[in-house]
């Protein structure tokens, strides 16, 4: 239907390029499976064809959103690739939504780090990852398994102090004050300004020399 809609093609033209489309993020036997359901294709296949759906138009922007949620690590690498691949051969630009830091680490040069609908941390990701300037990221950086740290029988991962905020009924000040373990008065009264750290790395905390 987008093809069809949006790019003007015939019935007969769509098919083919819908085929070549699932052919391209790799779908065996495309022509065969254009009308399967979507119970008959695996978790990893139907991301594949997701994605098939998203470049149907030819963006200049790709936004994925999660892309390899309920993925095992062997998919997850081989979605990764296919969206680093696809976005350098369609010249795309990528904006890649994720909670997973590794997935982030291996896919983007710049990172945006939000809480509350609000930038509190930005920059290019080696040196997002590098700081963890902003306590909101240190918090995610903390709540991480280790690999190779000693195992302590009953102990738990970090955690995040707190709930999240309700998003339409936002307190003034910063949105991680509620939960940010260094908060003080000042927190509450205004969203604190962008402090440059460096070349284009940037936090929004009235403590950042302190939050450590």
């Amino acid at each position: 239907e987008p093809l069809r809609l949006h790019q003007g093609l015939t019935a007969r033209q769509a098919r083919a390029e819908a085929v070549a489309l699932l052919e391209r993020v790799g779908i065996a036997q495309a022509a065969q499976r254009l009308g399967a359901y979507p119970h008959q294709f695996s978790g990893g296949q139907r991301q594949r064809i997701t994605i098939a759906m998203a470049l149907a138009c030819g963006p200049d922007l790709l936004i994925a959103d999660e892309p390899t949620t309920a993925l095992d690590v062997t998919l997850q690498r081989q979605i990764l690739e296919l969206i680093r691949g696809l976005v350098a051969e369609r010249g795309m630009a990528l904006v890649l939504i994720s909670h997973d830091l590794g997935v982030i680490a291996q896919t983007v040069r710049r990172t945006l780090v939000m809480y509350g609908g609000t930038v509190v941390e930005s920059g290019p990701t080696r040196a997002v990852f590098g700081a963890q300037a902003h306590p909101y990221t240190q918090g995610l950086f903390a709540a991480r398994p280790q690999f190779g740290a000693a195992r302590v029988p009953g102990a738990r991962l970090p955690t995040i102090a707190g709930t999240v905020p309700e998003l339409a009924d936002l307190p003034p000040g910063c949105p991680f004050a509620g939960r940010c373990p260094r908060t003080i008065a000042a927190c509450h009264a205004a969203l604190p300004p962008a402090v440059a750290l460096g070349a284009d790395h940037e936090a929004r905390c009235i403590r950042l020399g302190e939050a450590r």
